[in-house]
């Protein structure tokens, strides 16, 4: 009866951060058209790229939404953020540090901006939880809804 219990928790857990990766995305999302930062040409530039890998939504589910936060987990939650909480000893500045890498990684100011702000909400839930499956829970919802806004954005 305890595994059960202990399931449902982590199941409720890992719900309520899909939920929050997925809204601050779609929030995201909506203050950068409003203010009119995905009709910079550098953005425009990346978001076209997104589509020139291929015309398969199954593919590009597979690669934005599992295999993409799958690496980038294990390379900034996993090594930079555990580095860094490790040597820095405080979790605010490993935090912000990993995630200001993260947008940085990106290579474009609208991303950039973006990752820092999804980086942080990331971030801190693998220091809350101390598990990859939290943040590439969040990671993936992330993407998801980034992925159906762009791909819909022209029919809208």
């Amino acid at each position: 009866m305890k595994n059960s219990l202990f399931d449902l928790k982590q199941l409720k857990t890992h719900l309520l951060w899909a939920l929050i990766g997925a809204l601050s995305a779609f929030v995201l999302t909506i203050i950068f058209n409003i203010t009119g930062l995905t009709d910079l040409t550098s953005f425009q530039n990346a978001e076209g790229q997104l589509f020139s890998v291929s015309d398969s939504v199954a593919v590009l589910v597979i690669l934005y939404c599992f295999a993409t936060p799958l690496v980038e987990e294990l390379i900034f939650r996993y090594l930079i953020f555990n580095f860094l909480y490790k040597h820095v000893k405080r979790a605010a500045v490993a935090i912000i540090t990993t995630a200001a890498l993260f947008g940085i990684y990106h290579l474009n100011l609208v991303q950039a901006l973006y990752g820092f702000l999804m980086g942080l909400i990331i971030t801190y839930s693998y220091y809350r939880h101390r598990s990859l499956s939290i943040p590439f829970i969040v990671h993936m919802a992330a993407n998801a809804v980034a992925l159906a806004f762009t791909m819909l954005s022209p029919v809208l």
